[in-house]
């Protein structure tokens, strides 16, 4: 589990409050450089691409461009983030089910280096935009490979029946018709099979699906030069769960790719920032209903929704305080929202507990900051990035005043 200083934890949630987000800058370069080693055999053979929807904190984001990573964004906000970090445009790849026309736009604007096409319409669309600007964009054909990648339903993007990438015919017949789309050149095929994938074989397949569709456009008389492989790399949010097995899904993937001679693209996010941070929230209350101890902390759904969205599992535990701690009991940590599906975690063992004492949700540097709202009116969280013993923060906490700011610049009056 992730270890960070309790001295650290309280010094921040003594300055900054509570609920506060705390990412390790160690653990992430250190994230970073196993997917280097693991992935990439040679440095000129392929490219991590940092998912940005994982977390998309501006400092963050520099940290990794700074270790060299390019990025792979799915809306023009991701896209602007990174090149306020100082991406350089030819290091992005736009990726997304849904992209709208000014989103293409300002990928083509911007110059981004990929972007993955899902549908003959969006290809169509794309294609007209470039060519209303003078140029040809760089894209790849994100194919729906039907692989099972055995993660939760709401995280498998690969199935056959899924709303991403096109079926594979119909992938090769855009190829066969390239030449009606003068805008864009058909250089790269992507697929990306769902997040939280704990084995080896999904992988595999994927990777095997995605290379003979290669060897057919190729056949057509495509140049096709890179494979972009996705990401949804799974990490341990628990003891007994086992994390992807990076070096042996590079194992399997690698001899038919380097046969196929192409480049290769990876795009995780979760396995690089996820046991990166923790959420510190305090305790509020305590109380008992119908035999279930609860205990009432002042982070909710709102800043980590992924326990009431997938049924996700985060470890949680009690930053030390110097009062015996021996005792045990078993509870459900919930937060303050008015949702009965509120509860961050379910039935922990922690020690007897006190108003005020700090815990901390472990596993929460991916999609927690990334996806908190303002449900209930609520300031999004503080965020602060630790380096050894010092920290800064990195994101201040939302001011209340501002999330109705905007709305008292039009707010309607009835006698108007």
């Amino acid at each position: 589990m992730d270890a960070f200083p309790d001295y650290s934890l309280r010094e921040v949630a003594q300055q900054v409050g509570t609920p506060c987000y705390v990412y390790d800058r160690g653990r992430i370069e250190q994230n970073y450089a196993r997917l280097v080693s693991a992935l990439l055999p040679h440095p000129s053979v392929g490219r991590i691409c940092y998912s940005v929807k994982a977390n998309s904190n501006l400092s963050v984001l520099r940290l990794l461009h700074n270790l060299g990573a390019g990025f792979d964004v799915v809306s023009i906000g991701e896209l602007r983030r990174v090149l306020l970090a100082g991406a350089a445009p030819a290091d992005v790849v736009f990726a997304g089910v849904g992209k709208r026309e000014d989103e293409l736009i300002a990928a083509l604007d911007a110059g981004a280096g990929w972007i993955n096409v899902e549908s003959p319409q969006e290809l169509h669309a794309l294609s007209d935009l470039a060519c209303a600007r003078g140029r040809v964009q760089q894209v790849a054909l994100r194919i729906n490979p039907n692989v099972d990648p055995h993660t939760h339903r709401h995280m498998a993007t690969g199935t056959g029946t899924s709303k991403f990438g096109i079926e594979i015919e119909q992938a090769l017949a855009l190829v066969a018709r390239r030449n009606d789309y003068p805008g864009v050149a058909i250089n790269g095929i992507h697929v990306h099979i769902g997040s939280m994938v704990n084995e080896v074989a999904p992988y595999e397949d994927a990777a095997r699906v995605a290379l003979d569709v290669i060897t057919r456009c190729r056949e057509l008389g495509a140049t096709i030069t890179t494979l972009n492989l996705g990401g949804g790399f799974g990490v341990a949010y628990r003891p007994d769960q086992p994390e992807a097995p990076i070096e042996a899904i590079a194992e399997a993937v690698w001899p038919p790719i380097r046969r196929a001679g192409v480049q290769v693209l990876f795009e995780p996010g979760r396995a690089i920032v996820a046991d990166a941070g923790v959420l510190l929230t305090r305790v509020l209350y305590t109380k008992a209903n119908g035999g279930v101890n609860y205990v009432v902390v002042d982070a909710g759904m709102n800043d980590l929704i992924r326990p009431a969205l997938y049924g996700a599992v985060h470890g949680v535990s009690l930053v030390s305080r110097v009062s015996e701690m021996s005792e045990v009991s078993r509870v459900s940590v919930v937060g303050p929202v008015c949702e009965s599906g509120d509860v961050l975690a379910e039935g922990v063992l922690l020690p007897v507990l006190q108003r005020g004492d700090l815990l901390v949700i472990h596993h929460a540097g991916a999609y927690g900051m990334s996806m908190a709202s303002n449900y209930n009116t609520r300031p999004r969280a503080a965020e602060v990035l630790l380096q050894g013993d010092a920290w800064r923060v990195i994101r201040p906490r939302e001011a209340i005043e501002a999330l109705w700011a905007p709305e008292v610049e039009c707010l309607y009056q009835a006698d108007s």
